[in-house]
Order: structure tokens, then C-alpha cells, then sequence
């Protein structure tokens, strides 16, 4: 009996005199705190599942976009570089290069500068030899902005209005800018806001509008090209903001 004691109190005499074990599972004492840029290009990157092999461009915007009284942050990006690679893996270069690598290579997200929160992706299908122009403006109230997205199409550009509901981005009208750009017959329209007929929001009033005369050496040029439209001041339509279904709408011809 006794020797059962001896053995017993030595195990516990070594056992509390043996160094702990360190546990391979200990929290990391310096944890790795992302830069902003990082937040943004490993969530871009996620979302379109980038490869780390592909050059691809981004920008960002800044404006108050939702209630609160932080800056939020547009975020647009576009795949030119996989756009080409698509093309030349499928041996279409020339062919796509016609109509100016048109597809799904024209994002943007939008970043609440409050939670630093980004939403997902919004794809704006056009021609990726054109990346997203953002443009702000008090429509739906003067509290914060309403988002512009310019995107182009050949020779054409169109433009998306997007408010944000629940922290998203929602399209609430579009309209075309213009068309023929460069060709002898084209299209164009002027854009003004008057008071809202059927809600707060704003009413949206498009004119006639008149495209300058543009003759390009080098087709490419009408990708990057940002023509002058004159305000014929001959009204078209107008167009109200219906609450009730958050969107645009205009009364039909008689």
C-alpha cells in the first residue's frame, strides 16, 4: 500500500514539475490587418474569380450614396485583358476586336463607408475598350447621391440609374446617350431634372439633342471618345418616379 502512495505521489510531483505543453492552436499574437486597397482587390478578385496571372484595372469614386454620413466608395473594374485573351484563345481576335471586345467585362461594386462593407458584383455588359464612367447626382433626394453608370457600345453610350435600397445598388432607368457617333445619321439626347409630378424624386426630362461631328482615323478612337451633345431645348419626354414599384416610368404618346 504504501509503495502505491510513493508511486502515485511521484507522478504528481513530475507532473507538476514538467513544462506545459505548447498548444500548436494558440491565437496569433500579431494578427494581419488588410489596407483598404487590399480589402478591395482581394474582394474583387474573389467575386469575378480572377486569376493572379490576369491584368485587370480598377477605380473608385467617392460620394454619399446612403443616409449615413460617411463617404461610400463606387468601385468600377474592367477585364480588358481577359477579353483579348478570350478572344485569342478562340482565334476570333479581329472579329471581336470589331465590335470593341463587347461581353461581361465591366463591373462595379459599391463600398458602404460606414461598415466598409462591399457589395457583390454588378455586371454592366458593353464593350471592355470603354471602362465605366461614374457620375453622381440628388435625384431621389438631396440627402445623398443617386449612382451614373455611362457605358458604351460601338458607337453608341448609354447611361443607368441606380439607387441604393437596403445597402444595394437598385436600376431604377436607363436611357441611350447617343448613337452613330461618327457616321453621317446618329442620335443623341440632353438630360435635365425638374421637380418630381408623382413623388420626391425628381422627374427626368430628355431632349432632343444634337452630336458634334466627329471623323476618327483610328476606329478604336470611339471608345475612348467623349462627344459634345448640344440641348436643343425641343422636351421628348419626361419621365416620373413611381415609389410604389422604384422605377421610371413616362406617360405614353396619345
Amino acid at each position: 500500500m504504501k509503495n502505491s502512495i510513493a508511486l502515485i505521489l511521484s507522478i504528481l510531483l513530475f507532473a507538476c514539475t514538467s513544462e506545459p505543453t505548447q498548444l500548436t492552436d494558440e491565437p496569433n499574437k500579431n494578427p494581419i490587418v488588410e489596407t483598404l486597397e487590399q480589402k478591395i482587390k482581394h474582394h474583387i478578385e474573389a467575386s469575378l474569380q480572377i486569376p493572379a496571372t490576369e491584368k485587370y484595372e480598377y477605380e473608385k469614386y467617392e460620394a454619399h450614396v446612403n443616409g449615413d454620413d460617411s463617404l461610400d466608395i463606387i468601385i468600377t473594374v474592367n477585364r480588358l485583358g481577359h477579353a483579348l485573351e478570350r478572344a485569342i484563345n478562340s482565334d476570333r481576335l479581329a472579329k471581336r476586336a470589331e465590335t470593341g471586345f463587347m461581353g461581361n467585362y465591366n463591373f462595379f461594386f459599391v463600398m458602404d463607408g460606414k461598415t466598409k462593407e462591399i457589395s457583390p458584383p454588378i455586371l454592366v455588359p458593353s464593350s471592355a475598350k470603354a471602362k465605366l464612367q461614374v457620375r453622381f447626382e440628388n435625384i431621389r433626394t438631396e440627402a445623398y447621391k443617386d449612382i451614373l453608370i455611362d457605358f458604351k457600345l460601338e458607337h453608341g453610350a448609354f447611361r443607368r440609374f441606380f439607387t441604393m435600397y437596403n445597402g444595394l445598388p437598385k436600376e431604377v432607368f436607363q436611357i441611350m446617350l447617343y448613337d452613330g457617333l461618327g457616321d453621317l445619321e446618329n442620335k443623341a439626347i440632353s438630360i435635365e431634372y425638374d421637380q418630381g409630378s408623382y413623388s420626391l424624386a425628381k422627374d427626368i426630362l430628355i431632349y432632343v439633342g444634337k452630336l458634334e461631328k466627329v471623323d476618327f482615323k483610328d476606329p478604336s478612337e470611339v471608345y475612348s471618345y467623349d462627344p459634345k451633345i448640344e440641348n436643343t431645348k425641343v422636351l421628348e419626354r419626361r419621365w416620373f418616379f413611381n415609389d410604389n414599384q422604384r422605377k421610371y416610368f413616362t406617360m405614353k404618346d396619345k
